[in-house]
């Protein structure tokens, strides 16, 4: 199922980017005032580890209703991360009047969410294997409760891998969730498992400002790999942080560090990538990063309670 969620036109932002490329690797010209005020009133969380009482026996720990666990993208910070993590889980917590709710992000010593991850396996195979473990030995202690997997980025990589991670536990898991999911320009490469049909698929992609990891834009990068890696830092570099909240604007500076950084150690795979057609699984442009401030969260919560409540 793929949120239609409208015309979300984004955050201004400066007009020296290089001709053709702006359609793609910018926002638009004006962010929506409700998601503005979402902004300014969101917790800026990037850990949370509700399921740890049910894991670690604790007395008097109760089973939830409902038990998401999100695997955060390259580069996020804690277990959830600023960019759609931490958001998801507030717009699922403010939704969940009426139903036990428990989040976990992705041990981050299981995962450390760097590039070597999603360049190298198409997905962190450790990120998965955790999940599995996770969700199997919470379904173990608490059998009556329903599981959703979820993922942005790398992270929705390593949700759809997860799925041949559950074992028996397989039973409990109602829902796959993805933000900006790059296993378009993966499958070719990597074999993912099938999607169970009584398992649903919740899919959220950024299309009216294109999303180059989920969408086909017309781009126009250089093909050499370190003048690529230097492109990508400039549209970071001039991006505009406006509508992002304190914890996202400090991510952009971790960004334009860690980017780099740790690209330089993949030139060699990235030329690889070049040459054989996948430079899009490179594009991490601003618009991947958009999901937790673009309105699609919200929709995203909604719709999951909505599989929820129909199993009941």
């Amino acid at each position: 199922m793929a949120s239609n969620i409208g015309t979300y036109a984004l955050g201004s932002v400066r007009k020296a980017v290089l001709s053709g490329f702006a359609a793609s690797l910018y926002f638009a010209s004006t962010l929506p005032v409700s998601a503005a005020a979402v902004i300014s009133r969101r917790d800026s969380a990037v850990s949370v580890n509700e399921w740890d009482p049910v894991l670690q026996g604790i007395e008097d720990a109760q089973c939830a209703d409902l038990a998401v666990i999100f695997a955060r993208g390259t580069f996020d910070k804690g277990n959830l991360g600023p960019w759609v993590g931490g958001p998801f889980r507030d717009a699922l917590v403010s939704g969940s009047t009426a139903v036990k709710l428990a989040i976990q992000g992705v041990n981050a010593d299981s995962y450390p969410a760097d590039l070597a991850g999603y360049i190298e396996e198409g997905g962190s195979n450790s990120c998965a294997a955790s999940i599995g473990e996770s969700v199997q030995n919470y379904a173990s202690l608490c059998p009556d409760t329903k599981v959703a997997i979820w993922g942005w980025s790398q992270g929705a990589l390593c949700a759809h891998k997860a799925l041949g991670e559950l074992g028996d536990a397989a039973a409990n898991v109602i829902a796959l969730g993805v933000f900006g999911d790059p296993i378009g320009v993966w499958q070719d490469s990597v074999d993912y498992p099938a999607i169970p049909e009584d398992i649903s698929f919740l899919s959220y992609c950024e299309s009216t400002t294109p999303d180059p990891l989920c969408t086909n834009p017309i781009e126009d990068f250089p093909h050499n790999p370190k003048a690529f890696i230097d492109r990508l830092k400039v549209i970071w570099e001039e991006v505009d942080t406006t509508h992002m909240n304190a914890i996202q604007k400090e991510a952009v500076g971790e960004l334009l560090v860690e980017l780099p950084k740790q690209a330089v150690k993949e030139l060699g795979q990235l030329a690889t990538d070049i040459a054989e057609g996948h430079l899009r699984r490179w594009m991490l442009s601003p618009q991947h990063f958009w999901y937790g401030i673009d309105g699609k969260i919200n929709t995203a919560a909604d719709d999951l309670f909505r599989v929820y409540n129909a199993q009941k």
